[in-house]
């Protein structure tokens, strides 16, 4: 599947960088203000530690400018960026003589329909906009300051002939002001005044990915190291072991393999022959010929970190100022650092936050905290990383052996965790009167703060939720207030004989999808497991999956776990399966109001509806976030980053779960009907390997959509069951069941021995 626009904006590479360096006091020549620290040797050499610390402030761009196509530092001392306003490719010169604080916006005349991806700033400020290449020449725009523009085409004869066209992914000027061009085939040019493009820098026949320019010195960024050039002499210079390190032992920090941003980004240093560097472990600095990498900026205390984070560019004015745009995931962003030599260089306090998984959405709650909280610095863990073989029991032993010793987390995200155990152990505070006050001033839903009680107090709650849907036509979104009913729907369908599958799932998705829609109704009063429920849940699966196609996800399941994948929390319904008739029938759970948006899009096209899965039984939702603040410690920094995740501000995301808070569900919602996605044309197309093609356009909510979404929100009442534990064995005993390796009767009565056993533990 893949978006239809001309350049998709992509989720940013996870970076897991394993250099360790300490905080520092600032850059180079700021040496003086504070070296009290200890050198000591780490993968980029000894770095020092001292007082001090660069604060990150956000920059307020010219409104309508939604993306950043280039950042540059000119050679008279001020600040230009090239803004995009809109999908068309309207552009703007900004440019900036006081670090930021004001800009002049200078639109870009007569760029035509054509795209222009490509984008540099030279030196003195001029701009070049370049096409995609076609037989073997792009059209280029340069401009002036006054945005006035005259055309260049840029030819490339020496440009390798194949079947794969060859494009640009890369341009900026040296200090010279030659322009430097890199193609998708790792090759680097220069362009001659009249446009001709020639080979330059001979990289011995190995690819590069992107590129940086620091003064007279390009960075070559490849698979093993970084080559450098001197653009002016042009000769390869001397490799640089800190350098080269940096990416063997980070090979994600080599990957380009996105449609706009790097990995890393580079600029001038503040010295001769260095170079400033930024990803998402902070701002450093370094010098040819060293040994040292210095840090400015910490990434966890920044926005640089996260995992969502997609670097743009970067420009240092001085010493004291430097400017980083980026894609955060959902917009493009610019951020000033400049350095306050009186603020401490690490944060006062420590906040310790624990999660089994990566969340896009947990990581910019820190963010937006420690943005608000500069005295607390917030340690964010991850109890699974998905690469070393701990299971969810080793993860949860460790965790257990920590609290028990006074070393836990003062806030845990109980998704997956046994919540209901650590409320009994007395291991979670009471946290009604901050949810209470929440409450009071934004409102939560009635049903899920209901939901999150135990004996009338809440323990933990959550800040998103899922939910379970099913789709299709009338008739069967009729049927999907149960499950048994919904399983003979599916057999009266297939009794048809239309064509195709009925439903379009592997064993894995669809077993958790029944999980998380039925779950809410198993436990009895003493919090054992109603066999009669279970024996229910498992012969409808079972019916429910005669009618499947048999095409296998599970591998792909399996490393989903609870439905988060990369940070990202996936919802399960496939309204795109009943566009290409992959089914007739579509049932799962929906992560966000986008996913609402893309639903209801699909449907114009399916003419299908929806409605609430299972809702005859029991109206449950899928907790997410689930937070709670743990008993004895940094107790008012836990209560203060637990408001923040439960707020209007960290609420106002139309993905990943659906906000509790109700203004920031009414704030996404009311975007959702004038959209942007629906301004840029946005669509979504498939194809199959008979050639044949479907997809849809996205399209605006009606009042009358939210309406029926927000009526169907309020009549949730019950939690779905989240604990990881007891899922993977009710998934692995059904999975056995529905491959036919076990009977249903023997199915139950596994599952019920294993899970009863393991809530006695």
């Amino acid at each position: 599947m893949r978006d239809n626009k001309k350049r998709k904006r992509l989720t940013a590479l996870t970076l897991i960088l394993s250099v360790m360096i300490l905080l520092l006091a600032g850059c180079g020549g700021k040496e003086g203000d504070g070296d009290k620290g200890e050198n000591r040797q780490d993968g980029t050499g000894p770095v020092k530690a001292g007082t001090g610390r660069f604060m990150e402030e956000e920059i307020t761009l010219p409104e309508g400018i939604r993306r950043i196509r280039s950042l540059k530092k000119l050679s008279d001392g001020s600040l230009e960026a090239v803004g995009e306003a809109d999908e068309a490719g309207n552009c703007f010169i900004l440019k900036s003589s006081d670090s930021g604080r004001t800009w002049a916006s200078t639109r870009i005349d007569a760029l035509g329909k054509e795209y222009r991806p490509e984008t540099a700033i030279a030196p003195d400020g001029t701009v070049i906009l370049i096409s995609y290449i076609k037989e073997g020449k792009a059209s280029a725009k340069i401009a002036d300051e006054r945005g006035k523009t005259k055309d260049l085409v840029l030819s490339f004869p020496d440009a390798g002939s194949g079947k794969t066209a060859v494009q640009l992914q890369q341009a900026a000027y040296s200090a010279e002001g030659t322009l430097i061009l890199l193609d998708t085939q790792g090759t680097l040019y220069e362009a001659e005044p009249d446009g001709t493009c020639r080979k330059a820098y001979d990289t011995d026949g190995i690819g590069i990915h992107y590129f940086g320019i620091s003064e007279q010195i390009l960075m070559a960024v490849h698979g093993d190291g970084i080559m450098l050039f001197h653009t002016k002499e042009k000769k390869r210079l001397d490799s640089e072991t800190v350098l080269d390190d940096l990416i063997k032992k980070n090979s994600q920090l080599a990957s380009s393999d996105t449609d706009r941003g790097y990995p890393v980004v580079f600029s001038t240093g503040n010295k001769k022959d260095s170079v400033m560097l930024a990803w998402e472990d902070g701002i450093f600095h370094f010098t040819r010929g060293g040994s040292v990498m210095e840090q400015l900026a910490d990434g966890s205390l920044t926005s640089l970190g996260g995992g969502s984070v997609t670097m743009l560019d970067m420009a240092v004015v001085d010493d004291a100022n430097i400017f980083v745009a980026l894609f955060d995931g959902e917009r493009d962003k610019m951020f000033h650092y400049s350095y306050d030599k009186t603020a401490a260089a690490v944060p006062d306090q420590e906040l310790s936050v624990y999660a089994l998984d990566d969340s896009v959405y947990l990581r910019k709650a820190v963010k937006l905290f420690q943005k608000n909280n500069p005295d607390i610095h917030v340690r964010l863990e991850f109890g699974l990383s998905g690469g070393d073989g701990v299971t969810v029991k080793d993860a949860l032993s460790v965790l257990s052996t920590n609290i028990l010793a006074k070393k836990g987390p003062d806030v845990l995200i109980l998704d997956g965790m046994p919540a209901d155990s650590y409320i009994e152990k007395g291991i979670l505070s009471d946290i009604t009167s901050l949810v209470d006050e929440i409450d009071k001033k934004d409102g939560i839903f009635p049903g899920i703060l209901e939901g999150s009680k135990r004996d009338g107090k809440i323990y933990a709650m959550p800040a998103r939720f899922l939910l379970s849907v099913v789709e299709g036509d009338r008739d069967t979104v009729a049927a999907g207030g149960t499950l048994s009913a919904l399983a003979e729907r599916g057999q009266e369908l297939a009794g048809k004989k239309s064509g195709g599958s009925v439903f379009g799932m592997g064993r894995r998705t669809l077993l958790r999808n029944l999980y998380y829609a039925d779950s809410a109704s198993w436990q009895k009063e003493d919090g054992t497991l109603d066999e009669n429920a279970l024996r229910s849940y498992l012969d409808c699966a079972g019916r429910i999956y005669k009618n499947t196609k048999k095409k296998e996800r599970d591998f792909q399941d399996q490393k989903i776990g609870d439905g988060t994948l990369n940070g990202e929390k996936l919802g399960t319904v496939d309204s795109m399966g009943l566009i290409s008739r992959e089914c007739q029938i579509s049932f799962g759970s929906l992560s966000g109001i986008f996913d609402l948006q893309t639903m209801r899009s699909a449907e114009v096209q399916s003419k299908a509806d929806y409605g609430l899965l299972n809702g005859e039984k029991v109206k449950s939702y899928i907790p997410y976030l689930m937070a709670g603040i743990v008993e004895g410690g940094n107790t008012e920094a836990a209560k203060a980053f637990v408001r923040e995740l439960l707020g209007r501000r960290a609420g106002n995301s139309a993905s990943n779960g659906i906000p509790v808070n109700r203004a920031a569900y009414d704030a996404v919602c009311k975007e959702k009907l004038d959209a942007q996605n629906v301004k840029d044309q946005a669509s979504v197309s498939a194809g199959t390997q008979d050639g044949e093609h479907f997809g849809f356009s996205y399209v605006n909510l009606t009042r009358e959509d939210e309406d029926k979404f927000t009526k169907i929100v309020e009549s949730l009442v019950k939690p779905s069951m989240t604990d990881r534990v007891i899922q993977e064995m009710v998934l692995e005993q059904g999975d056995k069941y529905l491959r036919g390796e076990q009977t249903l009767e023997k199915s139950v009565e596994e599952i019920g021995r294993k899970v009863n056993l393991y809530l006695s533990e």
